[in-house]
């Protein structure tokens, strides 16, 4: 695949991507080479769907002092709302 389509599916610039070849910081299971045309072809050996059951997502909270920690608790639950709406 193009980079390009590499970067939409991993949900990043073109640009980051366009680093990463050029720094030679790719992730696991990627391999980026360049054609002599200019084209940077990508293989992604990592499948990444968007089915709702394969999505993990991380929440964090904080409050400043120990006192607070109820307030702590009506944020967590505001952020898994959020979080199992989007």
């Amino acid at each position: 695949m193009k980079l390009s389509e590499c970067a939409k599916t991993r949900g990043i610039s073109y640009r980051t991507a366009w680093r990463w070849f050029k720094a030679g910081t790719l992730p696991a299971g990627v391999k980026m080479e360049q054609m002599a045309t200019g084209t940077v072809v990508v293989t992604d050996t990592v499948t990444h769907k968007h089915a709702e059951t394969d999505l993990s997502v991380a929440i964090y909270a904080r409050v400043s002092s120990s006192d607070q920690k109820n307030d702590l608790e009506a944020q967590l639950g505001r952020l898994a709302a959020y979080a199992n709406e989007q």
